[in-house]
């Protein structure tokens, strides 16, 4: 004769709300990391796009020996336009990978979305929202349309996300683009 055992195979309510319990307090610890994380994420990808626009600027200006204009007057938006000496904008330059005019939206990009950029181009202590690079890589702050003068030092980009925030630097003399 069989004999059925009566112990059946499973987990009890108790050891299901336990777990329940334990996995909703991982959880409620994890993602505010996660979102963090992601956050500084988005921030060091927004300095790279920002800083390899800077050094593409650099070298279209270097490889037409004529103007670039850097145009950071739009919230959240660095676009580059070939100039003349006085700084006014002319056709945009064009990104030789995507045939597209270099218009950098940090504040809409799929791994940079939020950030925002604020440009610091320094001459006489005030900060301009343009920069026009020359032959030979001069540097020159321009604000509303008009050229202020050479570049000087404590010059580039901030930018920030919430509470954090990433400065790209340029070198007035050299126009070497670095990163924090």
């Amino acid at each position: 004769m069989c004999r059925k055992s009566r112990h059946t195979q499973g987990f009890t309510l108790v050891e299901l709300l336990i777990v329940v319990a334990i996995t909703g307090v991982i959880a409620a610890v994890a993602v505010p990391l996660f979102w963090q994380f992601l956050d500084s994420k988005k921030l060091e990808v927004a300095a790279e796009e920002t800083a390899n626009a800077m050094r593409f600027a650099l070298s279209a200006a270097q490889g037409s020996s004529g103007y670039v204009l850097v145009d950071g007057s739009s919230a959240g938006r660095l676009a580059v336009f070939n100039s003349d000496a006085t700084g006014a904008k002319n056709s945009a330059v064009t990104d030789p990978l995507t045939k597209r005019a270099l218009d950098l939206d940090l504040s809409g990009g799929a791994f940079s979305g939020g950030v925002a950029v604020a440009p610091n181009f320094m001459h006489g202590g005030t900060a301009c929202n343009q920069l026009l690079i020359g032959p030979g890589t001069q540097l020159q702050a321009v604000n509303n349309g008009s050229v202020s003068g050479a570049l000087e030092a404590g010059s580039g980009l901030t930018l920030t996300l919430d509470s954090q925030s990433a400065v790209v630097a340029i070198d007035p003399v050299t126009g070497r683009v670095t990163l924090p």
